[in-house]
Formats: C-alpha cells, structure tokens, sequence
C-alpha cells in the first residue's frame, strides 16, 4: 500500500534513490519494473505528480492495486 509517509519519503530523496525506491514500490505492488528506466525528465514529472497526490488519491490507488492484485 502507498501512503503519504512513503510518498513523502520518496520526494526527500534524490533523483537516482527515489527512482529506486518507486520501482521497489511498483515491483512490491506486483508490476514488472525490469525494464523501467527513469530519466531526468521523467523524474521532475513524478515528482510534481506524486507531490500532488491527495489523501482520496492514494486510497483510490489502494483499492485499484489491490483489485488488481487480486484479479477482481
């Protein structure tokens, strides 16, 4: 599950640790982050992204992943 501690924590990390850590999070939540690669660019846009999630957000994002985990 994401929280707002984790997403905190991920925007407090530099660049290269905070692609790391949303890849362990993606792979913990089931997805296939092998070939995933974060550039620059694509980072400064998580991070606006993820710094913009709200609290309904991320429960939204819960239920999604855990439906998803479950094939229902």
């Amino acid at each position: 599950m994401i929280t707002r501690k984790t997403i905190d924590q991920m925007l407090a990390l530099p660049d290269d640790k905070m692609a790391a850590m949303l890849k362990l999070v993606l792979s913990t939540a089931g997805a296939d982050t092998a070939g995933m690669k974060f550039d620059e660019r694509t980072v400064r846009r998580l991070r606006a992204v993820l710094g913009e999630l709200t609290d309904a957000d991320l429960a939204r994002i819960s239920t999604l992943t855990e439906r998803w985990r479950t094939g229902g």
